[in-house]
C-alpha cells in the first residue's frame, strides 16, 4: 500500500483487507473518513490486463515399436548333408526420442538366440523357368513420365518357379519354402523399346566355366535395327554388350556383417503420394520399404574373397515396415459446468477424456489426471441478482401458551421460503436453494405474542437504516414500527424505534475491487499444447471476504 495525493492504492486487493489496514497503519481521522466515504480511487495509469499469452510445452516420451517376430530359422546344410547351426533374432525400433522430460528409451532393442538344429537335412531346390513376355505398366501410371508413350516404355515380366528334389523329381512347393534357400524373384522390370530407344538382343546364356571356383564365365548381346547406327547406342558403358562373372562355387560362404540399415522407402514411397492419405501432425513417411545389410564372402579356407563370388550385390536385402503415426485422440469438450459462485466471480470447468493413446510417433497427449482427463478452468461472473429468496406470507398464529379467558399469549408463525430464478418480470421459477445466498435467507419461523384485546398492536418492523461510514461502535442504525391498534385499559404501546450499534463485518461493510487468479492456459480448438491465452476477471469483495454485486464497489 502507498499513499498518493491523499488517496490510498491497494496493490494486492486479494491479500489486503481494509480492517487489516486499520489495525496496522495509524491513520488520522481525516484520511480514514476520506477512505471510507468513497474517495478510494485507482492511481492514474493503465488498468490491469485481463488477458495474457501462455505456453504449454509438449512432453514427449520415448516411443518404441513392439518386438518383431523372431526371424525364421534357416535350414542350411553343409556339403556332406549335415545341418548347420544358425541363429534367429528379433528387434524393435525407436520411433520417437524423448524430450521435455519425457520417459527415456529402453536399453534393450535387439535379442538373439540359437535355433534348434534339425536332425535330418532334407534336399530340395528351386527351379526357375523362362521369363514371359514383357507387359507394359498400365498407362495411367506411366503417363506422368516425361518421355512416356502409350505403346512402349517400362513394364514387368514374370516367370514361374517350381520345387524339385535333388534327383530332379517334382516336389510340393511348401517343402522348398521350408527347407530350400529363399525363393528366386518371380517378377522383374523390363522395357518395351520405343523408336528412339537403343534396342538390343536378349543376353545369351553364360559360357561354360573354364575352372571350378576360380574361373569366369561370360555372356553377350548385340545391337539390332537402327540402333547399330546411333552413336549413343555404341556407348558400351551405358549399353554393355558383354558381362563377366565369377563362376558359382559352393565352396564360397557369405556372412552378414554390421547392422541392418534403416528401413528405406522406395522412390515416391510417401503415404501421401502412393495411397492418397494425409498423416496427421508432422509430415512423415511410412509404409513398406527395404533394409540392407552388408555381407562378406569367404572361400573354403576362410579367406576373404570378392563379394561377387557369393552374390552380385554385396549385400542382403529384406522387406520392412515403417509404421504410420497415430496422434493422441481426446473426446470433444464437455459442456461448461455451472459457475462455482452464484454471486460475483467464480470459475467454470469443462473436460476432455482420453479416447486413444498415441503410437508410432503420433502427437502426444496433454498432461492427464488419474482419470485420464484434461481440464480447462476459466473465470466466470454471476449476476448477484440472478437468484433471489421469495418468502410467502406468514401463517396464522399457533398459540402455544393460551390465556383461556382471552385466547391470546405466546405463539409461533411460519412461512415457506423458496429460492427463485429472477427475471426482468420478477421471480419466475423455483430452483435449488444452494443457488441463493444462505446469509440472505429470510426466517421461516418466528416466535412472538398474540396480542390480547387490550394490548397495543404494532405492524412488522421496517427495514434497518444504513450505517454511516466509518463503521464504529459509536454509530448505530435504527428501524421503526407504528401502531395499528391503540391500547385500552391503561396499557401502553411499546417503543416504536429499535436501535443497534454498527459493527464492521456484522451489519456494516466496506467494499473493494479484487482481481481473480488467472485461468488455465486456453488453446485453440484442436490443439493439445503450444501457444494459448489466460484470462482473469475483476470482482467486488466485501470487507468480510464475500463476493458481492459489482454495483457495491461502483458506488
Amino acid at each position: 500500500m502507498r499513499k498518493q495525493s491523499g488517496n490510498i492504492w491497494l496493490r494486492e486487493p486479494a491479500e489486503i483487507r481494509l480492517q487489516d489496514v486499520f489495525q496496522q497503519v495509524p491513520l488520522d481521522r481525516f484520511i480514514l473518513v476520506q477512505l471510507l466515504h468513497g474517495d478510494l480511487r485507482c492511481p492514474d495509469g493503465p488498468r490491469p490486463g485481463t488477458v495474457r499469452p501462455c505456453q504449454l510445452p509438449c512432453r514427449k516420451d520415448c516411443i518404441v515399436t513392439p518386438f518383431s517376430d523372431w526371424t525364421p530359422c534357416p535350414v542350411t546344410c553343409d556339403e556332406a548333408g549335415n545341418p548347420v547351426k544358425s541363429k534367429q533374432w528379433r528387434k524393435r525400433l525407436v520411433i520417437q526420442m524423448p524430450s521435455n522430460g519425457g520417459q527415456e528409451c529402453p536399453e534393450l532393442l535387439e535379442e538373439e538366440k540359437d535355433c534348434e538344429v534339425p536332425k535330418v537335412c532334407p534336399g530340395f531346390r528351386w527351379k526357375t523357368h523362362k521369363w514371359r513376355k514383357c507387359q507394359l505398366v498400365p498407362w495411367f501410371l506411366r503417363q506422368e513420365s516425361p518421355t512416356a508413350q502409350e505403346s512402349c516404355g517400362p513394364g514387368l515380366q514374370t516367370r514361374a518357379v517350381s520345387c524339385r528334389q535333388l534327383d530332379g523329381t517334382q516336389a510340393d512347393i511348401g517343402e522348398c519354402l521350408r527347407y530350400a534357400k529363399a525363393m528366386p524373384v518371380i517378377t522383374q522390370h523390363c522395357q518395351l523399346p520405343c523408336q528412339d530407344d537403343c534396342q538390343l538382343t536378349n543376353w545369351s546364356k553364360f559360357s561354360s566355366c573354364t575352372a571350378d571356383c576360380v574361373g569366369v564365365r561370360t555372356r553377350k548381346r548385340a545391337l539390332i535395327g537402327r540402333s547399330k547406327k546411333k552413336d549413343k547406342c555404341k556407348n558400351t558403358q551405358m549399353y554393355p554388350l558383354s558381362e563377366t562373372q565369377y563362376c558359382p562355387c559352393d565352396k564360397y560362404n557369405a556372412q552378414p556383417v554390421g547392422n541392418w540399415s534403416d528401413c528405406i522407402l522406395p522412390e515416391g514411397g510417401r503415404v501421401e503420394s502412393v495411397l492418397g492419405l494425409k498423416v496427421q501432425g508432422d509430415i512423415k513417411e511410412c509404409g513398406q520399404g527395404y533394409r540392407y545389410q552388408a555381407m562378406v564372402c569367404y572361400d573354403q579356407d576362410s579367406r576373404l574373397v570378392e563379394t561377387l563370388r557369393c552374390n552380385s550385390h554385396g549385400y542382403i536385402e529384406e522387406a520392412c515396415i515403417i509404421p504410420c503415426p497415430s496422434d493422441c485422440k481426446l473426446s470433444e469438450w464437455s459442456n461448461w459446468s455451472r459457475c462455482s459462485k452464484s454471486c460475483g466471480s467464480g470459475v467454470k470447468v469443462r473436460s476432455k477424456w482420453l479416447r486413444e493413446k498415441p503410437y508410432n510417433g503420433g502427437r502426444p497427449c496433454p498432461k492427464l489426471d488419474h482419470l485420464n482427463q484434461v481440464y480447462e478452468v476459466v473465470p466466470c461472473q454471476s449476476d448477484c441478482n440472478q437468484y433471489v429468496w421469495l418468502a410467502e406470507p406468514w401463517s396464522v398464529w399457533k398459540v402455544s401458551n393460551v390465556d383461556l379467558k382471552e385466547n391470546c399469549g405466546e405463539g409461533v408463525q411460519t412461512r415457506k421460503v423458496r429460492c427463485m430464478l429472477n427475471t426482468i418480470d420478477g421471480p419466475s421459477e423455483s430452483v435449488e436453494d444452494y443457488l441463493c445466498d444462505p446469509e440472505e435467507m429470510p426466517l421461516g419461523a418466528r416466535e412472538s405474542r398474540l396480542p390480547c384485546p387490550e394490548d397495543c398492536v404494532l405492524n412488522d418492523w421496517g427495514p434497518w437504516s444504513r450505517c454511516s461510514l466509518p463503521c464504529t461502535r459509536t454509530n448505530s442504525r435504527i428501524r421503526t414500527a407504528y401502531p395499528i391498534r391503540s391500547p385500552s385499559g391503561g396499557r401502553q404501546c411499546p417503543d416504536t424505534t429499535d436501535r443497534e450499534p454498527c459493527g464492521l463485518n456484522l451489519n456494516c461493510f466496506n467494499y473493494f475491487y479484487n482481481i481473480t487468479d488467472w485461468s488455465t492456459c486456453q488453446l485453440s480448438q484442436n490443439a493439445v499444447c503450444g501457444s494459448g491465452i489466460k484470462t482473469r476477471m475483476l470482482d467486488c469483495v466485501r470487507s468480510d471476504g464475500k463476493s458481492v454485486d459489482i454495483k457495491f464497489c461502483e458506488e
